[in-house]
């Protein structure tokens, strides 16, 4: 009996042995949350503090974002105002814009003559002969006042007017004036300087027959081909129209770019809805040394101009003489210049009006005295060459031992420019050209060092280097 009370004795002194321990592990637990506890009401006091710190940050920001806002927003409001008036004489900025390119690089383009295409870039060789002396001969192609251009700018009356007037004035003090034609020759004699009439002939060359264009384009061996090339601005709705009327066998390549866009939907459209799309073949651009090769291959070439254009009017354009350096017979409007050539040597029909009817009778005439034309092709093209004016070009520009060409196109491209170049170079003058292109061609001449730049708002760093296909 006693030994069962001392055995239940020791059974509850050891069960309250645990009791206390377990009191002590949860006291210990307790003590630990509490200080857990009071941490993380400190963290949320912090927290709050931070928040409310933030709060009023954040508020304070954007106060000042809002006034900032409504800053920008009047600058914005004063800016778009300015715009829209500075907008309509925006193209005037461009005056200037070579010679900033020029003062913005380190290359030297002092030279005895500065060459200009067009008046645009005159300003340009003003500032280079103020800083190292030189003649300026400006290069005019086309007509003077901008709205009688082929594709005249959309601009403001007054913004033509102070172009025009930049122009009159640029005319006026340069040392001499080139040009393509008589007709344009006679416009500019007003302005004083003396002026030649440097036609856009060829180098002489007799290119071959190889049948490349028509396996080129996957035309029958027998097809009788109609080439056109260059740039297109109108009337070549009267060509389709002929052609619809013409025998199924002959048919249209036109290497040719249609401007503006607008113009160019309108004509394939057209080609489309008359069904005439297997016959008339609208292509890009082709090389320049690869054109007359397939201009030889054809039998007849359009000289598509439009009368009615100011600048056609009195133009004589490159397909004349690409034409006669191919002894391809050739159908054109009868603008005087072209009409002087044809009468003088019988290598094409001009119409004294652009009917789809006269288009057609004037090409079925050609493809059935196509020999006859040619010979006479053959003749003009002994007599119309480049070469035939190259010691009266570098006596005009003043027989120098520099010259440096100037321009807001793309000289690696703009072939009369790569001609009087070599002309040039040929004769040990030293030639450098300064130019704005996106998108630059090699030139062949290594001679010859071409600079451009690609940004036309006046942002890039100057002028770069173009490489020749010499030195790759």
């Amino acid at each position: 009996m006693i030994s069962d009370d001392r055995a239940r004795l020791e059974r509850l002194e050891g069960e309250h042995t645990k009791a206390l321990s377990e009191m002590r592990r949860l006291d210990a637990a307790l003590n630990r949350a509490n200080t857990e506890l009071s941490a993380l009401t400190q963290r949320e006091t912090d927290l709050k503090t931070k928040i409310q710190a933030e709060r009023a940050n954040f508020a304070d920001a954007k106060s000042k974002l809002r006034d900032s806002i409504a800053v920008t927003r009047e600058r914005l409001k004063d800016t778009s105002e300015l715009w829209r008036t500075a907008s309509r004489y925006y193209s005037l900025f461009w005056q200037g814009l070579l010679a900033d390119e020029i003062s913005k690089s380190e290359v030297s383009l002092a030279a005895d003559t500065y060459l200009c295409l067009l008046p645009s870039s005159v300003p340009a060789a003003l500032d280079l002969k103020r800083k190292y002396g030189g003649r300026i001969v400006c290069d005019c192609v086309e007509n003077v006042e901008v709205e009688r251009q082929s594709l005249a700018p959309n601009l403001h009356p007054v913004a033509l007017d102070m172009i025009n007037l930049e122009a009159y004035g640029a005319l006026s003090v340069v040392d001499g004036l080139m040009t393509v034609s008589d007709s344009v020759a006679d416009t500019l004699r007003r302005f004083g300087p003396p002026v030649r009439v440097q036609p856009n002939f060829r180098r002489f060359e007799i290119p071959r027959k190889h049948g490349g264009l028509r396996e080129r384009f996957n035309l029958p061996q027998n097809a009788r081909v109609v080439v056109a090339s260059g740039g297109i601005v109108g009337g070549f709705e009267e060509i389709v129209e002929a052609f619809s009327r013409l025998p199924s066998d002959v048919f249209l390549i036109a290497f040719a770019k249609f401007s503006p866009a607008a113009y160019d939907e309108e004509i394939r459209s057209l080609i489309e809805r008359k069904g005439l799309s297997p016959r008339i073949v609208l292509n890009e651009f082709v090389p320049y040394s690869e054109l007359s090769l397939l201009l030889a291959d054809a039998d007849v070439g359009l000289i598509v101009l439009d009368p009615q254009n100011p600048n056609h009017s009195v133009s004589l354009p490159n397909r004349v003489f690409d034409c006669t350096t191919s002894a391809l017979p050739f159908v054109s409007p009868d603008v005087p210049e072209v009409v002087r050539y044809v009468q003088k040597f019988g290598f094409g029909i001009t119409i004294s009006d652009v009917s789809a009817e006269s288009w057609r009778t004037a090409i079925v005439s050609i493809l059935q005295n196509r020999d006859q034309f040619s010979a006479a092709m053959s003749i003009a093209r002994e007599q119309l060459t480049w070469e035939a004016l190259e010691e009266g070009l570098v006596d005009f520009l003043g027989n120098p031992g520099s010259v440096t060409l100037l321009g807001f196109r793309d000289l690696s491209r703009y072939q009369r420019f790569l001609r009087v170049t070599d002309t040039l170079t040929r004769r040990g003058v030293e030639v450098k050209a300064a130019f704005f292109s996106k998108s630059p061609l090699p030139i062949e001449n290594t001679s010859a060092k071409f600079y451009y730049f690609s940004d036309r708002y006046g942002r890039g760093p100057g002028l770069s280097p173009l490489s020749s296909v010499g030195l790759g």
